[in-house]
């Protein structure tokens, strides 16, 4: 059997072998994945509690016989109060909403925890390629 011929640098010594790029479209799949995945659950989480809030003063959880725990937005007069069953401030920017602040944190905080997610996700995807192909090269050899 031959020997095989290697790259070799200016200086002589063996050229390191060439990363394939795999890994990386992989770790961006996986990463826009979990990206989406978690976008997906603010968003219902966000929507639910926004639905949570429109409806006012009604009943939440029931305590007892004639206690009621009430979620209503700040600034609306409870049924005690002879205010309205629910209020809505008319113009509500979603940007100084704390709700919504928060949740672009979360969406900020998500994006590298989904990268580094993905990039794990496709070292363990990889792993038996890897092993398969050290295994060929050894028999090679």
């Amino acid at each position: 059997m031959p020997d095989r011929v290697r790259a070799r640098d200016t200086d002589g010594r063996p050229a390191r072998p060439r990363r394939s790029v795999t890994r990386l479209r992989l770790t961006c799949l996986y990463g826009g994945v979990f990206m989406l995945a978690g976008t997906a659950l603010l968003a219902v989480g966000l929507l639910l509690a926004e639905q949570a809030v429109s409806r006012g003063n009604g009943s939440l959880v029931e305590v007892g016989p004639e206690k009621q725990v009430v979620l209503a937005p700040a600034g609306c007069a409870g049924p005690a109060d002879g205010g309205p069953p629910s209020c809505r401030p008319a113009e509500q920017e979603w940007i100084h909403d704390p709700l919504g602040s928060s949740a672009l944190l979360v969406l900020a905080a998500l994006a590298p925890l989904s990268a580094g997610a993905g990039y794990v996700t496709a070292g363990y995807a990889l792993s038996p390629l890897r092993r398969i192909t050290r295994s060929a090269r050894a028999a090679y050899r």
